[in-house]
């Protein structure tokens, strides 16, 4: 698919619904609603010798791979978890996972999805929102779980899967499945045994993907049998996947979109590569290690691709297409142009999230153009950032969007049962609007501002982007975006820090260097004058890549950068302060805070 650009105007309505009703032809053709387990025997009978899991030092077909799940399904059984229990995975991401989830869901039973990092609170919190059965869990985690207080213990399974990116070999973690389920008797012969998965009700819950929100602890949102085995069988087609292809999964396997990417693959029985995280030093080795075709990406991957120095040969690989969420125009052109030609398919969804939208037609910076019947029931409402509400008419009602202003994206709904919504009913709740343009409409709040140009809807920002500073609200989106235009930023991130004595918040931009460029104060200076009123400037500039604030889904963490705010003693990167009165910014010492009239950081 080639993109859209200057010579290559937008596709007609016509040209955009008939991809659509290919796309949809082609999900008619394969999508089935069954059990995980059903799917999973169906692509096994289908493709029994081709290869499904590649790693370093091995490779397992479709048939190698179902024997060792029959294995661990009978291992489930045996330590006692019934059908519709719940068992925990809270692994790095490795073959050993996707092993332990195709084995349990072979004996019907529900599958928290844990990140290896959760400690304390959090972790506690997890465990009391969806108990399970058994957590297959690391050693340090194990100690984790064991440190919680006044906690009933479950049934805990230790696999010492390596989370670190070397160049040692590795089976990824596939010898200490084969280990476990050697250690328990019984179970070396299945030969005879049924998979009780099999046949229960694809509504069923298959998972519980706990997402990070942003306010309080993590919310277990339930995703069926059903919508995960549509969402892979529909991610196979945007992707093109064949048989002959690979997907390259760094994603941690906790969150819905390795999970997808994976069932993409084997969707139409090829082959995955998963590594326990992403390294931008490592990508393109294991691109051509693996022959992978495919990848699907979040956050800052591209970014920190983009910013890698050029290597030779590097248009050479053999990808095809890649697909995810967050991709500015800016870096879909140079991604494009720096490592393609291939198919890059933006698009916009969340893991609980019932509005699905996807760029079928190239077009940069756009997440898509829906056919008519999604676009009829999806709205932008006007939002009240002031007020950090949806505004609402002298009747009580919302308003709709003028054309091109940014608001909230809002989808109308029948019943409520479209949602499936969390763990929470209370959390459920707030995601409902009622009573929105009439009386008794249901819709759903999905929480981020959107702008539509041309019936393409475009990404504006998440709702509490915006933070204020001497009295006017500033976009940290549409900061971040004046900063790319300076000529020696490869990316930035902008947030809010408090000023001691200050009402508000100042901004700070967190800086990444164009390989070979220098920080210049008086440049950067320019560039935001030539796109910003004064107010907007961020106050502080921190000069960095940010990849020790990264989350394990790659996007930065804001908690940790705003504690750290601008302090020398907190942060190693250099800092900067804006100099208004010389039009530049300068090194920031306590000499230049006094003369800006600032006090030294407070951490709160």
């Amino acid at each position: 698919m080639t993109y859209v650009t200057e010579s290559r105007p937008l596709p007609t309505r016509e040209e955009s619904d008939a991809r659509f009703a290919d796309f949809g032809q082609q999900m008619a053709q394969r999508l089935q609603s069954v059990t995980l387990a059903r799917w999973w025997a169906e692509r096994v009978a289908r493709t029994p010798d081709n290869v499904a899991l590649k790693t370093d030092v091995c490779e397992l077909t479709y048939a190698q791979l179902d024997a060792l799940t029959d294995r661990v399904g009978r291992a489930v059984e045996q330590i006692g978890v019934e059908p519709g229990e719940v068992v925990a995975i809270q692994l790095p991401s490795s073959a050993a996972f996707l092993a332990l989830i195709l084995g349990a869901c072979k004996v019907g039973v529900r599958i928290s999805l844990l990140s290896p990092s959760l400690r304390g609170r959090s972790l506690r919190h997890a465990l009391e929102e969806v108990p399970p059965r058994v957590v297959f869990t690391t050693p340090s985690a194990h100690a984790a779980i064991c440190d919680l207080e006044g906690f009933e213990m479950p049934v805990v399974a230790e696999f010492d899967v390596d989370a670190t990116v070397t160049d040692s070999p590795t089976d990824a973690g596939l010898g200490v499945v084969e280990d476990w389920v050697a250690d328990l008797d019984t179970i070396a012969d299945t030969s005879g045994w049924s998979a009780s998965g099999l046949t229960r009700d694809a509504r069923e819950t298959l998972f519980y993907i706990f997402t990070s929100g942003t306010t309080g602890l993590p919310k277990a949102t339930q995703c069926s049998h059903g919508r995960y085995v549509a969402g892979a069988t529909s991610e196979g087609v945007l992707f093109g996947m064949e048989e002959s292809g690979c997907m390259y999964v760094f994603l941690p396997m906790f969150h819905i979109a390795a999970l997808s990417s994976i069932g993409a693959a084997l969707s139409v029985g090829a082959s995955v590569a998963i590594r326990p995280r992403f390294s931008a030093s490592r990508f393109w080795r294991d691109v051509k290690l693996f022959s992978a075709t495919q990848f699907q990406y979040l956050g800052e991957i591209i970014r920190y691709l983009l910013a890698q120095p050029p290597l030779e040969g590097e248009r050479d690989n053999t990808l095809k297409a890649i697909l995810g969420a967050g991709l500015t125009t800016a870096n879909w052109r140079a991604f494009d142009e720096r490592f393609g030609p291939l198919r890059i398919v933006e698009s916009y969804g969340s893991s609980e999230g019932v509005i699905g939208i996807i760029n079928l037609d190239g077009v940069p910076g756009s997440v898509g153009r829906p056919p008519a019947p999604l676009a009829n029931r999806l709205r932008l409402a006007c939002y009240d950032r002031e007020a950090d509400a949806l505004h609402r008419d002298e009747d009580g009602r919302l308003v709709v969007c003028a054309k091109g202003e940014a608001g909230e994206l809002i989808a109308r709904l029948e019943d409520r049962s479209e949602f499936e919504g969390y763990s929470s009913e209370e959390a459920t709740r707030s995601k409902f609007l009622v009573d929105a343009f009439e009386e008794g409409d249901l819709w759903y709040r999905s929480g981020d501002l959107f702008r539509q140009e041309e019936g393409y809807f475009y990404f504006v920002s998440r709702l509490g982007d915006t933070y204020r500073w001497k009295g006017e609200n500033v976009s940290a989106t549409e900061v971040m975006n004046a900063l790319a235009t300076c000529e020696f930023v490869a990316h930035a991130a902008v947030y809010p820090v408090r000023v001691p004595g200050h009402e508000g918040s100042a901004g700070m931009a967190l800086v990444a260097l164009r390989s070979g460029s220098e920080f210049s104060g008086e440049s950067l200076f320019a560039a935001l004058d030539a796109e910003l009123p004064p107010h907007a400037f961020p106050l502080f500039v921190r000069v960095g890549d940010g990849q020790s604030a990264l989350t394990e889904t790659y996007k930065l963490g804001l908690a940790t950068l705003k504690a750290q705010g601008y302090s020398p003693t907190r942060v190693d990167d250099p800092l900067f302060v804006l100099d208004a009165s010389k039009n530049r910014y300068v090194q920031l010492t306590d000499a230049s805070l006094a003369e800006e009239g600032l006090p030294p950081f407070e951490s709160s």
